[in-house]
C-alpha cells in the first residue's frame, strides 16, 4: 500500500549506479521519499500512469532520444509531477529544451548529495 504522505520520486537515468546513488541520497534524507528507477522513456510513461510521482529526475540524454515527448505527455495530468532535468555541462542545449518543455529545474552532473537534497526540498515546500 502506498502511504498518502509519501513523496514518490521517479529517476530516469541510463546508469543504474547513478540512480542508486540518487535513491540512497534521497531516501536516507527523508523518511517520506520513495525512489523508483527506469532507464527509458517508455518505462517512465508506464510508471507515471500507475503511480503518482511528486518528482521526476530526468536525464537529458534520455529526454533528447525521446524527442522530449515524455515531457509533453506530462502536461495536463491531474496530479502534477515536478520535473528536474539533469545533464553534464556539455549538454546545455538539452537543458534549455527541457526547461522550455516544462522542467521546473535542473542540476549538472556530478552533483553533490547536499545539493540534490536541497533541490528536492526546495520544490517540496
Amino acid at each position: 500500500m502506498v502511504r498518502k504522505n509519501r513523496k514518490n520520486i521517479l529517476i530516469l537515468d541510463p546508469e543504474r549506479d547513478t540512480a542508486e546513488l540518487f535513491s540512497r541520497a534521497l531516501e536516507n534524507h527523508r523518511d517520506g521519499y520513495k525512489c523508483y528507477w527506469v532507464n527509458d522513456s517508455q518505462q517512465a510513461r508506464s510508471l507515471l500512469c500507475e503511480i503518482p510521482f511528486s518528482f521526476l529526475l530526468a536525464d537529458v540524454s534520455i529526454l533528447e532520444n525521446d524527442h522530449f515527448l515524455l515531457l509533453d505527455s506530462l502536461h495536463g495530468q491531474p496530479a502534477p509531477t515536478v520535473v528536474i532535468a539533469n545533464a553534464y555541462l556539455t549538454q546545455k542545449k538539452g537543458i534549455r529544451t527541457a526547461m522550455e518543455k516544462g522542467a521546473a529545474g535542473y542540476f549538472i552532473k556530478p552533483v553533490m548529495v547536499c545539493t540534490l537534497r536541497k533541490l528536492i526540498d526546495d520544490f517540496s515546500e
